[in-house]
């Protein structure tokens, strides 16, 4: 029997992700990243996504914002203004900027999305959100949670 990746092992996967409009690469590119099935730190979609998958095996998945970046919530895009903005800075659509909350002083990733004559309007959602993805994964290697290293499985010349 071949064993599948289950809830609680901890997998080493290379994925791809271009958006499903195909228009552009979604910034992710190809890498490899390591994670616990079932854990935090990884979307929902490809946590669920690698459950069954043996080593060595490849997969398409196609990920609704739900279970990728969430939807846009438009209580995190707002309408500023331009003095509130660093004085040397121009703001230009795309720009990046940290907000710091005034409440909880917590720093949050924004980017200008229009620029008017007296105020500029901010996204704080991530740039994926609301957005379907297309990712393909490769599961590279896997192992059971334990300090057993029959457990073990990798692809061929995976170090």
């Amino acid at each position: 029997m071949i064993p599948t990746a289950k809830f609680g092992d901890r997998v080493r996967v290379e994925y791809t992700g271009p958006m499903s409009d195909g228009k552009t690469k979604n910034g992710l590119g190809r890498r490899v990243f390591e994670f616990t099935v079932g854990g935090d730190g990884v979307l929902s979609g490809i946590n669920r996504g690698v459950v069954g998958m043996t080593v060595g095996e490849r997969k398409q998945l196609t990920l609704e914002p739900q279970d990728a970046y969430g939807p846009v919530r438009q209580n995190r895009i707002k309408e500023i203004s331009r003095r509130r903005l660093p004085g040397n800075l121009e703001p230009f659509v795309g720009a990046r900027l940290a907000k710091i909350s005034t409440t909880s002083g917590r720093r949050r990733k924004v980017r200008i999305v229009e620029v008017k004559a007296v105020t500029v309007v901010i996204d704080g959602n991530h740039p994926l959100a609301g957005k379907v993805l297309e990712i393909e994964l490769l599961l590279m290697s896997m192992h059971a949670p334990t300090t057993d290293t029959t457990t073990q499985h990798r692809v061929d010349g995976d170090t």
